[in-house]
């Protein structure tokens, strides 16, 4: 198969990012609303009260076929990328996955400069008063913005050194 124009490329990554993100949301907030679910499947991530980088993957195997291989699947059927564009997609993702997971706000991060999901999104998340907010993963919030889970939070600096994410205050 001839690879398409990096226009071409570029367009079907964003439609695979929303597509991601759409399966992603809903799974996840699914697997937080069905307490069977919750407890017996999704619970394992979550027991990363404070999530480090490699964490992103710490995951009950039925969630990893359920969030990231169904969902890269429908994102790369529904995108129609060839398999070179797709590995360049899901090397990504995963990087941005792990980021998010990183527990650190580093200044100059790439991925905190295009995308409003990052590091502290997700820390708020996985903190006890986050856990019904932020389940947008892992490029773009709109899914919790336009469905009222969406909470916003303060970065606030720590006397030792780096950040916080803290919930914002009404």
């Amino acid at each position: 198969m001839v690879q398409p124009s990096i226009p071409k490329q570029g367009l079907q990554i964003l439609i695979a990012m929303f597509v991601m993100d759409t399966w992603q949301y809903f799974v996840h907030r699914y697997m937080h609303q069905n307490k069977f679910l919750y407890r017996h499947i999704h619970s394992q991530h979550h027991r990363l009260i404070a999530p480090y980088a490699i964490g992103a993957l710490y995951n009950h195997p039925i969630e990893g076929l359920l969030l990231d291989t169904v969902g890269g699947a429908i994102s790369y059927l529904v995108s129609r990328m060839t398999a070179r564009t797709a590995v360049v997609f899901f090397c990504f993702a995963v990087m941005k996955t792990v980021d998010d997971h990183c527990g650190l706000w580093l200044p100059g991060n790439i991925f905190h400069l295009f995308f409003q999901n990052n590091t502290a999104y997700h820390d708020i998340h996985h903190q006890l008063q986050g856990l019904k907010y932020n389940y947008s993963q892992p490029f773009f919030p709109i899914w919790d913005k336009l469905l009222g889970t969406h909470m916003p939070f303060n970065l606030v600096k720590r006397p030792e050194g780096g950040f916080e994410a803290r919930p914002a205050k009404d």
